[in-house]
């Protein structure tokens, strides 16, 4: 199971965060300086739901939340974030405990089940990242002393997979109670963790009024990182006193729908899970004149997706057998009696008992039901908000609701259910790629808004959705209302025949022979061709928005939170040239295979240019030279932010590990703990390890015992030579595949229509964008002198990451994108005069092998401020060039 592009940038962006965090004085400052400088995006210039300043509820730890979209894989993500955080946070070999929250006992059953299956994907990707030292156990495991013994926590992952519920409510239950024997067990005194309790590595952070035997005692002493699923399930009143109690050194929260003061530091928008296949959207929604008419349209919209999907597999697609959802509105507590009468009408008009199921609190007919299998003949599923957690089975294609037509329709719970895309793979009939709704509802308004409201509650929005509600039901003519939206029509309500509604649920089949002949009939009915051929259309519309945005780049997923007032579109006078403007990247030939299909083609990513390393060839001289203290973490200071300090327990507890050993033990403890910590993915772990052995072998025993002290900087010293070896190595095939023709330029990258900034810069004039992002010192010069050469017809702040990237052994982002008016373009790179190094060198000679093969049109320089380097030149001579350009 691979991650998807959204999902490593998921990754990616947690990695940014945590770097930023390395590098920061305090956790509020780390957050503002994440999103200026990564994202983009500065708070002070926004006024939005999700992106606010940090909100330092656990003090001393930091908490972000990841906001991804139902069926955008949640779990998998937490599961490769795993392994980033460890080694980011500069986290010793072990322990390494991971308390992991989940909002109730269903999903942590599934949760703890695929985790602790070797053959799940889940659990495969723990394995890679740890080395296949995962034990994985549950509370009342873990009561009994398993898993927390401390020859495990030296030697493994921990991951203890917790109800959420259980342990908010244990911090409740702790306070209303005195006898030892009435506290919940995790607060008990445990004499399985009697004699671990005397080596606890902080014994200052017991939690007060709590046996030191406890099992919550003995997590907290952890320091465990805390991953929260769905942590908008847990209440804010108790959650953050019980976190601060679990002592943790990170806390990572996912979500579709992050609470108020969520430290958002990912976004993953719904048109990304539509590219990657994830979901079937858009969400096509129908108001039918009463619950019988919705009934009917929904079984023969099943029937219809089922012939679909029998000629898609004939054609070489995979088994999918459509699954309706119907949404019935109980009455009263004793629910049975309205669903058990809904599965006897179907049953009167024709649907096999055995292919309708029942699923609410009371009546469960899925329990061990495999509705993916084959054989399962289920197609019909009764329910009102039974299935709106801890349920999966992307066969459901139809929601549709059964409510009376004033009943309000309430699909905020269960709308999720119908998103899953199965296999996620793009069906080659259309129609199986889409999600239906049939509602009945004389306050249509009202229903759409729920259906809205239920999409931004599981990580989508309106954009996601459509409605193709006819103007004519059953000969009853509706004007549509003025609507800002085109995309959104909305109807007016429906005047009821008989002026009001009955208070029981009736389908009100007067005919049954006349109903299922309706329903058997051999060609799908007028109303459902319809239906699907505007169901196509849209279908349609909303691939060609997500195909616009891909050729532009990766799609946005700030577009639908950041406000519209916040970016800032290219400027008409110089819309036409740049539309057209397409930059060449490298790319790179390759055979045709199972992930590039039949392109010959693919974008160059400098991963691809590490074929042929070989560490064990290389030099494993390394500098250990100590230039500054380690041991860094995270503390909270009298302001109550948190501060960097000096981590002198931690370097305590590293210690510990290597007392009463000899000295050649000494050290193969210090080279395995030094490999275990460097992850590439370039290099295979043998080799990294060899590579560190053969770095470490050759030093005293003096030299040992400073590396244990400085373990950090000694992995950090023995990363960068590799990486800079590696990165050698790319350069040098990078060259070679340039003369052989296995890479060239080929024009791709285009301008965005609009940008989000930071902060603007004031006072230069044309620049491609209605604002440009600002700029400082050197920088501010030269571009201002550029600006105001008459030969130049815009330019435009190049970001790093976000836009424009010269892709070589090395990702190189120029500082400015320049268009003259001979049409020739610019990319030109300003550095002071103190910046000529190593890293100067290598952009300077990747942007000028970039300008070579770009052809006439396509000049490259990188400017110093007066300092005469090769292969650059001072802004006082491209001023001087203009005149020829």
């Amino acid at each position: 199971m691979e991650l998807k592009n959204y999902q490593h940038q998921t990754l990616r962006d947690l990695d940014d965060y945590i770097h930023v965090l390395n590098a920061s004085n305090s956790l509020t400052e780390a957050f503002r300086r994440y999103w200026e400088e990564c994202r983009g995006v500065s708070f002070h210039r926004i006024d939005s739901n999700y992106l606010r300043p940090y909100s330092n509820t656990v003090r001393n730890v930091p908490r972000v939340t990841l906001k991804v979209p139902t069926a955008g894989g949640k779990t998998f993500i937490a599961c490769n974030a795993i392994g980033r955080i460890f080694q980011s946070l500069q986290i010793g070999d072990f322990p390494k405990v991971v308390a992991w929250f989940v909002p109730s006992d269903t999903i942590l059953k599934q949760t703890l089940e695929k985790l602790q299956n070797p053959a799940h994907p889940y659990r495969q990707a723990i394995d890679s990242l740890f080395n296949h030292k995962v034990t994985v156990v549950d509370k009342e495991t873990a009561l009994q002393g398993n898993g927390l013994k401390p020859e495990q926590l030296q030697s493994e992952l921990v991951i203890l997979v917790l109800s959420a519920q259980s342990f908010v409510e244990t911090v409740k239950a702790k306070k209303d109670v005195s006898s030892e024997q009435n506290k919940p067990k995790a607060y008990r005194e445990n004499e399985n963790f009697f004699e671990q309790s005397k080596h606890y590595p902080h014994p200052e952070k017991l939690i007060a009024g709590t046996d030191p035997t406890a099992l919550i005692q003995v997590i907290a002493q952890q320091n465990p990182v805390v991953i929260v699923d769905e942590s908008h399930n847990f209440r804010t009143n108790l959650r953050d006193e019980m976190l601060a109690n679990l002592n943790p050194r990170f806390i990572l929260e996912l979500t579709a729908t992050p609470r108020d003061k969520s430290n958002i530091v990912s976004f993953v928008d719904a048109m990304q899970l539509k590219k990657e296949n994830m979901v079937k959207l858009p969400v096509i929604v129908e108001n039918r004149n009463s619950p019988r008419d919705v009934l009917s349209a929904a079984i023969r919209m099943r029937n219809s997706l089922e012939k679909l999907a029998k000629e898609n597999e004939a054609n070489g697609g995979r088994y999918i057998r459509p699954i309706v959802l119907f949404q019935a509105q109980p009455k009263t507590d004793e629910d049975n009696v309205t669903f058990d009468k809904i599965k006897q009408q179907l049953i009167d008009v024709g649907i096999p008992e055995n292919q309708i199921k029942i699923k609410t609190a009371n009546k469960d007919e899925l329990k061990g039901v495999d509705l993916m299998s084959r054989d399962c003949e289920v197609r019909y599923i009764i329910t009102v908000n039974a299935l709106k957690e801890g349920w999966d089975c992307p066969f459901a294609y139809i929601l549709a609701t059964l409510a009376n037509k004033t009943s309000k329709v309430d699909v905020e719970q269960i709308l999720g259910r119908i998103l899953r895309q199965p296999y996620t793979t793009q069906h080659g009939i259309s129609l199986l790629n889409l999600s239906y709704v049939f509602t009945s509802s004389n306050d249509f308004r009202n229903t759409i808004d729920g259906i809205i409201r239920s999409l931004q509650k599981v990580g989508f929005s309106r954009k996601d959705f459509r409605d193709v509600t006819p103007e004519t039901i059953e000969n009853q003519t509706l004007q549509p209302l003025p609507t800002s939206n085109p995309l959104f029509p909305i109807q007016p309500d429906f005047e009821d025949e008989e002026g009001e509604d009955d208070d029981e649920f009736e389908l009100d089949i007067n005919d049954v022979e006349e109903f299922k002949t309706e329903l058997i009939t051999e060609n799908v009915a007028s109303d459902i061709q319809q239906l699907q051929q505007q169901a196509m259309q849209m279908s349609d519309e909303y691939t060609q928005i997500i195909e616009q945005q891909s050729d532009k780049g990766d799609i946005d997923p700030l577009a639908h939170i950041t406000p519209q007032e916040m970016y800032y579109p290219i400027n008409e006078q110089f819309r036409e040239v740049a539309i057209n403007m397409s930059l060449p990247i490298f790319f790179i030939k390759t055979s045709q295979s199972v992930f590039y299909g039949d392109k010959e083609w693919i974008q160059l990513d400098k991963s691809m240019l590490s074929e042929g390393f070989d560490l064990s060839t290389k030099d494993a001289d390394i500098d250990f030279t100590i230039v500054r203290p380690d041991g860094i973490t995270i503390d909270v200071a009298n302001s109550g932010d948190a501060v960097r300090k000096n981590n002198q327990s931690l370097t305590n507890f590293i210690r510990t590990q290597y007392v009463d050993k000899t000295a050649s033990t000494r050290k193969a403890v210090l080279i395995s703990q030094i490999a275990g910590m460097i992850k590439l993915d370039a290099v295979p772990e043998p080799e990294i390890r060899s590579y560190v052995k053969r770095a470490i072998d050759r030093l005293d025993a003096d030299q040992i015992e400073n590396m244990i002290d400085n373990i950090y900087l000694t992995r950090d010293a023995i990363r960068d030579k590799i990486e800079l070896l590696l990165k050698e190595h790319r350069r040098k095939t990078f060259s070679k595949w340039l003369t052989t023709g296995k890479i060239k330029l080929k024009g791709h990258y285009s301008f965005f229509d609009k940008i989000t900034l930071r902060d603007e810069l004031v006072g230069i004039d044309k620049g491609l964008y209605a604002a440009e992002e600002n700029v400082n010192g050197f920088e501010y010069d030269a571009i201002a002198a550029i600006a105001e050469h008459p030969n130049v017809l815009f330019w435009h702040r190049n970001r790093d990451r976000n836009e424009f990237g010269i892709n070589g052994f090395i990702n190189h982002y120029p500082d400015f994108i320049v268009r003259m008016k001979s049409g020739v373009t610019l990319l030109i790179e300003t550095k002071g005069d103190h910046l000529d190094n190593p890293e100067s060198e290598e952009k300077r000679w990747l942007g000028n092998k970039w300008a070579d093969l770009a052809g006439d049109k396509f000049k490259y320089f990188m400017v110093f401020q007066s300092k005469d380097v090769d292969g650059a030149i001072t802004l006082r001579t491209l001023i001087q060039l203009l005149d020829e350009l």
